[in-house]
């Protein structure tokens, strides 16, 4: 059961990520547990665990301020995400995999492929394909049967746009967006495919090179990023700037 302080650290988790406070800003403890209607030792305890997790810096005498995020930390951040999945590929496809896990991830790939025959022209197909993209890659955590994996990666996916839901779609070019999305399936039927056939190796591979290229799509696809920049859906994209961007 969730307690008091960790109701507060989500509440002002999902605040900082919200863009509410500008990167940089300074987070005063009394403006913030005014804010969220708690007592001032609440809202400082919150404000120490969102340092930990990366979200706000200390500042001597001056309390925190709002983490600013390069493109390139998040490049690195998912990096990093792949090198976990990697692991989790290569665990699961020695392990094997079981008859009932296979056919729901051939499902999540299916319907993610009928989507994308669609052309995901409307905003609910492409959430859709978002949520199955993001499902394809728990159920290989899942059949990695790793308890120490699940930890490690939700604490990198804390780095903003780092995680498999922060999939921006080009409206300027769908055309571009689309060829993305179908590389991205591809890759995804692959990595099962070495999975299923025990081929460790091969699907550690894959799926670092996958990582690779969501996180190159990323800088290609920044000015995008950019535009969405107050989208619900992208939790922290406010946070993040290009090199020598304020």
């Amino acid at each position: 059961m969730a307690t008091q302080l960790d109701q507060v650290t989500q509440s002002l988790r999902e605040t900082v990520l919200s863009g509410v406070y500008e990167p940089g800003e300074a987070l005063r403890e009394v403006a913030v547990a005014d804010g969220l209607m708690v007592s001032r030792t609440l809202a400082r305890l919150a404000m120490g665990a969102l340092e930990q997790e990366g979200l706000l810096i200390r500042m001597p005498n001056r309390g925190f301020r709002v983490r600013l995020f390069t493109v390139d930390e998040v490049a690195d951040a998912i990096e990093v995400r792949g090198e976990l999945e990697a692991l989790a590929a290569r665990q699961a496809a020695e392990r094997g995999l079981p008859a009932a896990q296979e056919r729901r991830m051939r499902k999540i790939l299916e319907e993610a492929s009928a989507l994308s025959d669609q052309g995901l022209t409307d905003i609910a197909a492409r959430t859709r394909w978002i949520d199955l993209n993001a499902a394809f890659h728990d159920r290989i955590l899942e059949a990695a049967s790793n308890k120490a994996l699940l930890p490690a990666i939700l604490n990198i996916c804390r780095v903003p746009l780092a995680g498999p839901r922060a999939i921006v779609f080009n409206s300027a070019q769908p055309e571009k967006g689309l060829i993305q999305v179908r590389a991205a399936e591809e890759d995804h039927h692959q990595i099962l495919d070495a999975i299923i056939n025990r081929q460790g190796t091969r699907a550690a591979s894959l799926i670092r090179e996958h990582a690779y290229r969501s996180g190159r799509n990323k800088r290609v696809n920044f000015e995008a990023l950019q535009n969405a920049r107050l989208s619900p859906s992208l939790p922290g994209i406010a946070l993040v700037r290009r090199v020598g961007e304020t």
